[in-house]
């Protein structure tokens, strides 16, 4: 999945944006739900703008 992220395949980035609400609804262990959000949020940041 990242090296599709890398190579700017639309759908790894949809992919993402996927887990990534999955992991806003999750309630339980907020913790790493969190600590998986802000590791999303940086690839997007990085691999959006390539």
């Amino acid at each position: 999945m990242i090296l599709d992220v890398e190579d700017r395949e639309p759908t790894a980035l949809a992919r993402l944006r996927a887990v990534d609400e999955a992991l806003r609804n999750q309630r339980e262990d907020r913790h790493r739900a969190d600590a998986l959000l802000s590791l999303i949020a940086n690839l997007v940041e990085d691999y959006r703008n390539r």
